[in-house]
């Protein structure tokens, strides 16, 4: 249960911690809604106008599948007799293939990208693909020179020429231009008439090299392989054109199934040539032999051979058959070992294979193709000493003498075979002697022609199968999706844009009220005062727009009258009473609003039937007379210096009942000698048998020394800051004095607090503590409330700082 307890009252804690950040947050800063409001709308048209102007960038997606199982394709089992399927695709090696910039240059040629038209637009230049008016097709691509300027021109159909740098180029034939040899042809979207705008928007054509092209259209190129056991491949790219991209995408697809296709076809094409020169030779040996045969009966007059002599003659046929199929096998195998014995670091084609029967060397061969293709792919892209590279190279290292091991292997067991397969026809030989002469020549020139029409025929064969393999063959990659683009731009987001746009607008405005508060050099918040000194802040005064001298009469309820009303309150808690009735009012520098306070204080006092004296000693720089229409006369200047007494300064304030001034007077040379002078301690005794409260407005504490001489007689200082006018480093002073006991009962006054922000409903939310929101519940008068109509005066006003 205790437990329970202590966690409510933790999670009470944050709930009212969370509250606390969150109030002080809104009182920060919600006055201010106004400048909220105007960087806001301020941001969100920049974020239009950001969107305006930017060129939107789409994105277009498709996928291939590398296909591993052969099973399927048309001709995939003479592929198989044939030994000559391709191995397991590598995934990653595909990918940097579809990467390369020579299958990216080859796009650029094919589509023409190396001569862009663009559209000149109101806001940015606008791409014209597919609807140019025409196309810059180059004769020699590769040497086209970069235009270091768009090059305008214009189409004239009527005249079938393009101009172009004050030039007319024909339309359908090679012309020569400082850029290189194009042919110009009419687009097939263009009809007979002149484009629409072209004056208004002239057309501009960019020419760049395939080279320059290539790479720029790299790095808008991505690919993925969906999962590592994936062979599914995801080609994105992004273009300013949705239907550029698109094409782009797909004619890298069908210029890289195209060259898969070709190095396909190499090995078979290598595997024909080499039957083909096989059967050539076969054919003429077995050409002779029959004509042996001809000669031979036609001698001899020889029709047919004995039944023993033809069950001899099969026999050896068979044999010396197998012997025959051993020697060209024998021959393939030492191609075979030339070829990698010999082998220089350049791909070459490996030697035809589909003699051998051994699926193993062939497995091992077209391993050792493949990895040559991917090498010499690599290298047209990488240097020599790249990673990639380097791993070719050792697995083509570690497949080598594998390969020679197992062709070592293959010659053994065929000569094997053959020492067998003679041995075999020695024996048959024996008994060929038995067979009579005529008849056992006829025989052994029989045997030689059936070898040689079998060898012929199982030539003719093989070489049906790869014709048949090499007609049907298939790239290694299907297309799961073809480029498709999104309608809706990757870039710039609209939504990200205005979203950014709020926050920076958010931003400013917390920025402008750090900068008018938080980092204000004068003191604005009630805070400031209780972080920089101890003195306590026995009230708030609110400032009057009125410019009155006399904010307080009999009868008045505003809230700056009930400030003041507290404050005569806050005085008896300092101990001012019957016999300490002396109050000292000064500040740090002028301006602060000393004389308007103690005229007010003073007329709060007598509000209470209290008779009060209120003494101007700010003998530099008097003010009394002026803010209450006073009469010259002599006042305490004069009274000091001996030259008058004191009923002759005492001046009674007609509308003002119990109000007495005690105006300075003349500005005397010498005012802080004067207040030295022993008659001000005779004009104070003199005061306080008569007056109930005796008010001292003094000069500034933080310029001249007067306000601490006038101290000896004061039993309550009441210190003035004003707001947004006093210098924060005024408050390292009023604390010494604090700390060093300089001023006797040492209280501070806020003076001239105003609303913070603009549009505000009274003063709820001010600089200080808000005391002014309590007498707002019908306590107090109506005060003047800021209307709508102000709205943009205000926000005029609150950049420019009084």
């Amino acid at each position: 249960m205790t437990n329970t307890r202590k966690k409510e009252s933790s999670e009470s804690i944050e709930l009212d911690e969370s509250k606390n950040f969150f109030i002080s947050i809104a009182h920060r800063y919600l006055p201010y809604w106004p400048v909220f409001l105007l960087t806001f709308a301020l941001s969100v048209i920049g974020g239009w106008v950001y969107l305006h102007y930017q060129t939107p960038i789409y994105e277009a997606s498709a996928s291939i599948v590398l296909k591993d199982d052969k099973s399927s394709e048309p001709g995939s089992n003479v592929l198989e007799s044939l030994n000559i399927s391709s191995s397991k695709k590598n995934v990653e090696n595909e990918l940097v293939v579809l990467k390369s910039h020579s299958l990216m240059r080859q796009v650029v040629k094919n589509m023409g990208l190396y001569a862009q038209i663009y559209q000149k637009g109101q806001v940015r230049d606008i791409l014209s693909f597919p609807s140019s008016p025409v196309n810059f097709i180059a004769l020699y691509p590769d040497k086209i020179k970069n235009a270091s300027h768009p090059i305008p021109f214009e189409y004239l159909p009527a005249q079938g020429v393009v101009k172009m740098e004050g030039k007319n180029y024909a339309l359908n034939i090679p012309v020569s231009t400082p850029y290189g040899i194009f042919q110009i042809t009419r687009s097939d979207t263009t009809t007979n008439a002149p484009p629409q705008n072209q004056e208004k928007h002239p057309f501009f054509l960019l020419l760049k090299s395939v080279k320059a092209v290539a790479k720029s259209l790299s790095g808008s190129f991505t690919l993925s392989a969906n999962s590592k056991q994936s062979s599914v491949i995801t080609l994105n790219f992004v273009d300013q054109n949705p239907e550029r991209a698109e094409s782009i995408l797909n004619n890298l697809i069908n210029i890289y199934s195209k060259n898969g296709i070709e190095d396909k076809n190499t090995i078979s094409a290598q595997t024909l040539a080499f039957l083909e020169d096989r059967l050539k030779i076969v054919t003429g040996e077995l050409s002779k032999v029959e004509g042996d045969i001809q000669q031979y009966k036609t001698k001899e007059d020889i029709v047919d051979v004995s039944e023993e002599g033809k069950l001899f003659l099969s026999s050896v046929q068979a044999s010396d058959l197998k012997i025959n199929e051993i020697n060209i096998q024998l021959s393939v195998l030492d191609q075979v070992e030339k070829y990698i014995v010999r082998k220089a670091d350049n791909p070459g084609v490996v030697p035809g294979t589909a003699i051998i029967t051994d699926p193993l060397l062939s497995q091992l061969l077209l391993k050792l193709y493949d990895e040559d293709l991917q090498l010499d792919r690599l290298r047209k892209i990488s240097g020599e000493n790249s990673p990639s590279i380097i791993e070719i190279k050792t697995q083509i290292a570690q497949l080598k003498p594998s390969i020679l091991e197992n062709v070592r292997t293959i010659r053994q067991n065929l000569l094997a075979s053959r020492i067998q397969l003679q041995a075999d026809n020695n024996r048959l030989t024996t008994s060929l002697k038995q067979v009579p002469k005529k008849e056992r020549a006829l025989l052994e020139i029989s045997r030689e022609q059936f070898i040689k029409s079998g060898i012929y025929t199982f030539l003719l064969q093989k070489r049906e199968e790869t014709q048949l393999s090499l007609a049907s063959t298939v790239a290694d990659s299907r297309i799961v999706d073809a480029a498709e683009s999104n309608p809706t731009p990757i870039k710039p987001v609209a939504s990200n844009i205005y979203l950014i746009s709020l926050v920076i607008g958010a931003f400013a405005a917390i920025f402008f009220v750090l900068i008018r508060e938080v980092y204000s050099r004068l003191v604005l918040f009630r805070s400031d005062i209780e972080r920089a000194t101890n003195v306590p802040v026995i009230a708030e005064i609110l400032f009057d727009p009125g410019n009155e001298p006399i904010v307080i009469r009999d009868g008045n309820r505003t809230v700056i009258a009930e400030q003041f009303r507290s404050l005569r309150t806050s005085l008896g808690n300092l101990g001012i009473h019957d016999d300490n009735k002396v109050i000292l009012m000064t500040s740090s520098i002028s301006g602060e609003g000393k004389s308007f306070m103690a005229i007010n204080l003073a007329i709060t006092l007598t509000l209470a039937n209290k008779k009060v004296a209120l003494l101007e000693l700010d003998l530099r720089k008097p003010k009394f007379r002026k803010m209450l229409n006073m009469p010259g006369g002599d006042g305490i200047a004069e009274y000091l210096a001996g030259m008058a007494s004191v009923n002759d300064i005492i001046q009674p304030l007609a509308e003002i009942p119990n109000l007495y001034i005690l105006p300075s007077g003349a500005i005397p040379s010498n005012p802080t000698e004067l207040i030295l002078n022993k008659k001000l301690d005779i004009l104070i005794n003199e005061l306080k048998a008569d007056f109930d409260y005796i008010l001292i407005d003094s000069p500034p504490a933080g310029l001249v020394t007067d306000a601490k001489l006038l101290n000896t007689y004061a039993d309550v200082c009441l210190y003035i800051v004003r707001h947004h006018y006093t210098p924060k480093m005024y408050l390292k002073m009023i604390d010494e004095i604090y700390i060093n006991d300089e001023l006797n009962n040492l209280n501070i006054i806020f003076n001239g607090l105003k609303p913070r922000g603009i549009l505000q409903q009274g003063y709820g939310q001010g600089y200080g503590q808000g005391y002014g929101q309590a007498y707002s519940y019908g306590y107090t008068e109506n005060v003047a409330k800021t209307g709508y109509r102000t709205f943009f005066k205000g926000i005029a006003k609150i950049f420019i700082k009084k």
